[in-house]
C-alpha cells in the first residue's frame, strides 16, 4: 500500500483512530497496524506533513515518531524515496527472528561452515592449564595473545584490548565516543545489526554510499558538514557487498578528512584472515584516530566470541572501561585458545583451506548468476550482494522455492536500490547451478 494524497481517510491516517497522538502514540498504533497486516513490508507512508495535517499535529511530532520506528528496525528511507515498512518484527535492528527450517535453503545469515573451522580441543586443554585462573582480573588482553596478534595486524599500534566478539567491541567504542544525538559517518549498505546498536545508543547515522574500491567521497565531504563523532566502515570482503577498499580508496578518504574536526574512524574487519583481499587500513594516514576492530569468531570458531580492538592508547583504553563496567573481562580461557590457534600451524592450515573453499563456493555462485544476465559484483567474503527489481516480491518467490534471502533494505539507513542479501557460506558447490536459476529468475519479478 503506497499513500495516495486523495486518500485522507486512510484507517491508519485519521486522528479519530488514534488515540494517543503524541510520537509514542502515532508510533505504537502504526507499530500494531503492522503486526496485524493491515500495513504490510514494503508500503509506503505518507510524507510528514501530509499526515501531521490529517492527524492535526506538527510534523515534528510524526518525524519524532518514524524516528521511533526505525529505532526498532520498522521503517527504512526517507526523502523523496518516502519511508516506507521494513519489518513487521522490526529487524536486528530487529534481525528477523531466524527460524531454522527443515529442507530449506536459509541463506539469510553469514556463518561460517562448522567443518571449515579449526579444532578446539587441544587449544582449550592447554588454555585451561594457565595459572590464576577464575583469579578477578582487570588486564585489557592476555600478554601472549597482543604478542600472536600483532604480527597480523595491518599497521603498529600504541595498544590492544579484547572483547565479547566484534559487536561487542563496536559498541564499547561507539559508548565510550558518544552521546545520543551524536552524528556517525555509516557506509551504505552495512551490516543490520550494527545499524541496530547505533540507533540504540542514540546515535545518527549518516549514509554514504559504499563503491567497490572506497566510499563516495562527495557523499562523504558532505556528511563531514554535520560534524560526526566517529565514521564506522568495513576496509575488506564488506558485507554485504564483498567489496573492499583499495590503496586508491582509502587515500581518497583521507584527503577528503581536512580540517581541525576529524572524526574517529572506526574500522570493522569481521572476516580477519579468511578475507582473500590486503587489509588497507587508514590508520597508515590517521594513526592518531583510528580504531581497528577485528573480529575472531568466523575465521577460528564463534564460540570463542572474542575481537580484539587496536588503536592509539587512549582511545583503546577508555573503549575497555566500558567493558569493564559491564562484562568485567573476557574469558581468560578463550583469550588463551585463541592464541594457541594463531600459533599453531594445524590451525594456520585449516584456516587456509576455509578461505579456499569460501572463495570457491562465493566465486561460483557469482559467475553462474552473471552467466544469467544478473550484475553482482561481489569479490571475497561469505555472501553475495544481489540487485533485484523488487525485494518483497523476490524475498517471496524465493521462499517459495525453498530458499530464504535477506532483504537489502535491512541494510541501509535510507533503503537504496532493491538488493537481497545471500550467503553461501554453508552452501555445497554442486547445487550453487541450480540455485542461482532459481535465484536469477527471482531478480525478475515484481508485486
Amino acid at each position: 500500500m503506497s499513500y495516495d494524497r486523495a486518500d485522507s481517510a486512510s484507517a491508519w491516517a485519521r486522528s479519530a483512530d488514534i488515540p494517543d497522538v503524541s510520537a509514542r502514540g502515532i508510533a505504537s498504533h502504526v507499530a500494531s497496524l503492522v503486526r496485524d497486516g493491515a500495513i504490510r513490508e514494503g508500503d509506503v507512508l505518507p510524507p510528514v506533513r501530509v499526515l501531521a495535517e490529517e492527524l492535526r499535529v506538527s510534523p515534528a511530532t510524526v518525524s519524532a515518531a518514524w524516528g521511533l520506528l526505525k529505532k526498532r528496525g520498522m521503517l527504512v528511507g526517507s526523502g523523496k524515496a518516502g519511508t516506507r515498512i521494513a519489518s513487521a518484527s522490526g529487524l536486528v535492528r530487529g534481525l528477523e527472528v531466524f527460524a531454522t527450517v527443515p529442507g530449506v535453503n536459509d541463506l539469510r545469515l553469514v556463518y561460517p561452515d562448522v567443518a571449515l573451522l579449526p579444532r578446539l580441543d587441544d587449544a582449550l586443554r592447554g588454555a585451561a592449564q594457565q595459572p590464576n585462573l577464575n583469579e578477578y582480573y582487570d588486564s585489557a588482553i592476555l600478554p601472549g595473545l597482543a604478542e600472536a596478534v600483532e604480527p597480523g595486524w595491518p599497521v603498529p599500534v600504541d595498544t590492544f584490548a579484547v572483547a565479547n566478539g566484534a559487536v561487542d567491541a563496536v559498541w564499547a567504542v561507539l559508548r565510550s565516543l558518544s552521546v545520543p544525538g551524536d552524528r556517525i559517518i555509516v557506509e551504505t549498505p552495512t551490516q543490520p545489526q550494527i545499524l541496530s546498536l547505533m540507533l540504540d545508543l542514540g546515535l545518527q547515522p549518516i549514509p554514504v554510499a559504499y563503491v567497490d574500491g572506497g566510499v563516495d567521497t562527495i557523499a562523504l565531504e558532505q556528511a563531514l558538514r554535520t560534524r560526526p563523532v566517529a565514521m564506522f566502515f568495513q576496509p575488506r570482503a564488506q558485507v554485504p557487498t564483498g567489496w573492499s577498499i583499495s590503496a586508491a580508496g582509502r587515500d581518497a578518504i583521507a584527503a577528503t578528512v581536512r580540517g581541525p574536526h576529524r572524526p574517529i574512524f572506526l574500522e570493522y574487519d569481521d572476516l580477519g584472515d579468511l578475507a582473500r583481499s590486503p587489509h588497507l587500513s587508514i590508520a597508515e594516514r590517521f594513526p592518531d584516530h583510528t580504531v581497528i576492530i577485528r573480529s575472531y569468531e568466523k575465521a577460528y570458531g564463534p564460540d570463542l566470541r572474542l575481537a580484539v580492538m587496536g588503536g592509539p592508547e587512549h582511545l583503546v583504553r577508555a573503549a575497555h572501561a566500558q567493558i569493564r563496567l559491564t562484562r568485567q573481562w573476557t574469558s581468560r580461557i578463550l583469550q588463551s585458545a585463541l592464541e594457541w590457534m594463531l600459533r599453531d600451524e594445524a590451525s594456520a592450515r585449516s584456516l587456509q583451506e576455509a578461505r579456499s573453499t569460501y572463495a570457491v563456493r562465493l566465486d561460483r555462485l557469482v559467475a553462474e548468476l552473471r552467466a544469467r544476465g544478473v550484475e553482482v559484483r561481489s569479490t571475497d567474503g561469505l555472501c553475495a550482494w544481489i540487485p533485484v527489481l523488487d525485494e518483497v516480491a523476490a524475498k517471496e518467490y524465493l521462499a517459495g522455492h525453498g530458499v530464504l534471502v535477506l532483504s537489502g533494505s535491512s541494510s541501509s539507513v535510507n533503503g537504496g536500490l532493491p538488493h537481497i542479501r545471500a550467503a553461501v557460506s554453508r552452501v555445497p558447490v554442486e547445487i550453487l547451478g541450480k540455485l542461482a536459476e532459481i535465484i536469477a529468475n527471482a531478480t525478475r519479478v515484481s508485486s
